[in-house]
């Protein structure tokens, strides 16, 4: 009896380790479990999938369910353009590059906004290493037709947004002629500077990618300093009107520079969450500082525009 308890014992360690080592492959199998897209597949942010790999880069899994192959586009979130203006972001990242475990790799043209495009065969697993891609960064796997349905939607809600903007200047302008008031025309400039930063931010869904636009890149960012820089100057100037002067319409005014500064506080805390984080919101989250900044512009045309008669006070 003795000597059958060791070995009892013996045998139950050795079951112990024999199950551990089955386990341990299971357990890390986790870790890189594969992303499982079909043919309706549309939109992920890729980002919480990626595993920094020891030799470097980022790596993630793609099952490819369906029985058709893939077709997948690679993407960064979208640059913050007045951060990279203020020198506060960087404005030039290295090109995607992509190599998958089948030793195939995939690059992105060098300053292309599209992304990379890459395909997946029919009824497959495989892995795929981004070694230009740093472990903050934030990337988003698409499916072509809803990234070029994305891209055509924001296009065309940017160009309405400057439509609409640029009808409130031209009325701004007739309404501050007409009832010659000092203190709108500084609001006309404060807005019509404000425009200008907004469509220079815009620029880039309205030019295509084309060497011509590379080449005009150093002035649009130099027109967004300038209209920023307009923009801060005329608040500083509005605020120290009301303060400092008797103006006609004191309670007016109040109103609009109030209005006013919400906006721009709103813009600049957006801005500043999507320097320190690119996807704080979602894919909305590169939208939000510029809707504050419309939202601002137009409240301070409509400002411009409505101001009352000089003879009211």
């Amino acid at each position: 009896m003795a000597v059958r308890v060791p070995r009892l014992v013996a045998f139950s360690l050795a079951s112990v380790l024999w199950l551990a080592g089955l386990l341990a492959p299971i357990s890390s199998a986790h870790a890189t479990d594969a992303l499982r897209l079909a043919e309706n597949f549309r939109f992920l942010n890729l980002t919480p999938h990626l595993r920094t790999s020891p030799q470097g880069g980022e790596v993630f899994a793609i099952q490819n369910s369906s029985s058709k192959p893939l077709t997948l586009v690679l993407k960064r979130a979208e640059l913050n353009d007045l951060g990279v203006a203020l020198g506060l972001q960087q404005g030039s990242l290295t090109p995607l590059r992509l190599f998958s475990s089948d030793d195939r790799e995939f690059s992105a043209p060098a300053g292309a906004s599209d992304g990379l495009i890459f395909t997946l065969p029919a009824g497959v697993v495989q892995s795929f290493n981004l070694p230009t891609v740093a472990p903050d960064e934030t990337v988003y796997l698409w499916s072509p037709d809803s990234l070029a349905a994305h891209q055509v939607n924001r296009r065309t809600f940017h160009a309405g947004v400057l439509f609409l903007l640029a009808i409130l200047l031209a009325l701004s302008i007739f309404a501050a002629i007409f009832r010659r008031s000092r203190r709108a025309v500084y609001g006309v400039t404060m807005g019509g500077g404000l425009l200008v930063l907004l469509a220079s931010l815009w620029m880039r869904d309205v030019i295509p990618d084309t060497p011509t636009f590379f080449s005009l890149s150093t002035y649009r960012l130099d027109a967004i300093r300038a209209a920023f820089g307009l923009g801060l100057l005329m608040s500083v100037i509005g605020h120290l009107n009301l303060i400092i002067r008797l103006a006609i319409n004191r309670n007016y005014w109040t109103r609009v520079i109030i209005l006013a500064d919400i906006g721009l506080v709103a813009m600049g805390g957006f801005w500043t969450l999507e320097i320190l984080r690119a996807d704080f919101a979602g894919l909305i989250s590169s939208e939000l500082g510029d809707i504050a900044l419309a939202l601002t512009c137009g409240t301070v045309l409509l400002g411009a525009f409505f101001v009352p008669d000089r003879r009211n006070r």
